[in-house]
């Protein structure tokens, strides 16, 4: 019946995994959370209540387990969503090098109160994955697979 189905949206994403295999595929949402805008990928994969994303590569769907997945990078329209939600942050370019020695530089956008504004306080306490942005993508980092945080700036130096 039409009227108990739950409005889904598809979002395009390239996803790298524990194994090292990258997926292209696409990742769905519910088209309405409360306040009336669409669900983004960042909150879906931060919900403590799921642990697993529904997704569709090729001709192939499945359930993934979050537990799994390295990041998901967005690009276009979804990216531009995460990253709208993020404005209001304090931009720190970064370089995090990631469990397997993969590196990925782009700026966090800290959204913290003033007196725990630092890079340290926000990787402390940000959900599973963590949104680092970009030249037009948004990369959702999975927080537990980030060894190492360093600026973009000394990190080009050295």
């Amino acid at each position: 019946m039409e009227l108990y189905r739950i409005p889904r949206r598809q979002v395009q994403a390239r996803i790298l995994l524990d194994d090292g295999r990258t997926l292209d595929g696409t990742v769905f949402t519910t088209d309405s959370v409360p306040g009336g805008r669409p669900e983004d990928v960042l909150h879906l994969l931060n919900d403590p209540t799921e642990d697993f994303v529904p997704l569709v590569c090729g001709d192939d769907s499945f359930l993934l387990n979050k537990t799994g997945i390295i990041w998901v990078q967005l690009t276009g329209e979804t990216a531009a969503e995460v990253a709208e939600q993020s404005e209001s942050g304090r931009p720190a370019p970064v370089r995090l090098t990631l469990a397997g020695g993969l590196s990925l530089v782009g700026t966090l956008s800290i959204v913290m109160p003033p007196e725990r504004a630092r890079v340290i306080d926000y990787m402390n306490a940000a959900g599973r994955f963590l949104p680092l942005f970009g030249d037009g993508t948004v990369t959702l980092v999975r927080r537990s697979f980030v060894v190492s945080v360093r600026s973009a700036e000394a990190a080009r130096r050295n």
